[in-house]
């Protein structure tokens, strides 16, 4: 039997055989990618996978020594072989296959891959301080700050105040407002934003729509890294959390129209059936973005 692991800035999903377990182990900014790894790993039933397979964010990009991946894994799982690849990567793949385009994963944070005839490019996924723009963390921590300014006097975000009081409890609770649990509280206030959104708010609505404008840029970057033709239709897709609102998507679309012609189209799955796929489409890795260890 294998493992697949999938790992975000909200938690973890892994599956193995049929089952799908989901555990609120995130990768933090202060923490490694191979630390959270440890961390998990030492959270499971102990078992053993001749493969195992690794979605993670915190790359930005590129995986850099696996080493330390197939060390690990094999420490824990006595696997053969490991692969390892950015999330972004198992992304596209789950959700367009061998097909040609752009997917677009909103979760805690933002990465787009974009795939042309075996050719991948990659945009953002630069972590909360320095890209994620239009991300979880980047929307709540919008939502959150335009409302203390409010309170503060310096903005008028009053329906924001309203509709984020739970959110805004939680923020004056916090002992120290910098560290990884403010972090938390800005990617789990997203959904309210959004959904003040839909509802109408209109402080909410002008967050998203500055948000899908950073998020048409950044599809059209991966974009432009595998095809400088204007005469090719890439599909579209959207995967995480935040992918579940048809308005935020719709404004991110109509960005990326603006700039190349697109067909939107539904992800066919996600990163845990595209991470094995990807070892199966690409058994040698897509150096940067994906590489494998024996």
């Amino acid at each position: 039997m294998d493992i697949v692991v999938d790992l975000g800035q909200s938690g973890v999903r892994v599956k193995t055989g049929s089952e799908i377990t989901n555990l609120p182990i995130a990768k933090k900014a202060t923490d490694s990618v191979v630390s959270t790894l440890e961390t998990i790993f030492a959270s499971l039933p102990s078992a053993n996978y001749e493969n195992a397979y690794l979605s993670l964010t915190g790359l930005l990009g590129d995986v850099g020594d696996v080493n330390p991946y197939g060390e690990i894994c094999q420490r824990y799982f006595g696997a053969k072989q490991v692969f390892v690849m950015d999330d972004g990567l198992a992304a596209y793949i789950g959700a367009l296959g061998e097909s040609n385009g752009v997917v677009l994963t909103l979760g805690g944070g933002v990465v787009a891959v974009a795939g042309n005839n075996g050719k991948f490019g990659h945009a953002d996924g630069k972590g909360q301080i320095f890209g994620d723009f239009g991300g979880g963390f980047w929307v709540g921590r919008n939502g959150l700050s335009r409302a203390i300014a409010t309170l503060d006097g310096r903005d008028n975000a009053q329906d924001l105040v309203e509709l984020m009081s739970k959110e805004l409890a939680l923020h004056s609770q916090l002992e120290i407002k910098t560290g990884t649990e403010a972090a938390a509280l800005c990617i789990s206030a997203a959904k309210t934003v959004i959904k003040a959104a839909e509802d109408g708010a209109k402080s909410a609505i002008q967050i998203l729509e500055q948000g899908a404008s950073e998020l048409g840029k950044t599809v059209v970057a991966a974009w432009r890294k595998v095809s400088t033709s204007n005469q090719e239709t890439p599909e579209l897709a959207f995967l995480g959390g935040l992918s579940q609102s048809q308005l935020y998507t719709g404004l991110i679309a109509n960005e990326v129209q603006k700039q190349i012609n697109c067909k939107v189209v539904a992800a066919k799955g996600d990163h845990l059936v595209g991470a094995p796929l990807a070892a199966n489409l690409y058994p040698n890795g897509v150096a940067p973005l994906f590489k494998t260890w024996k």
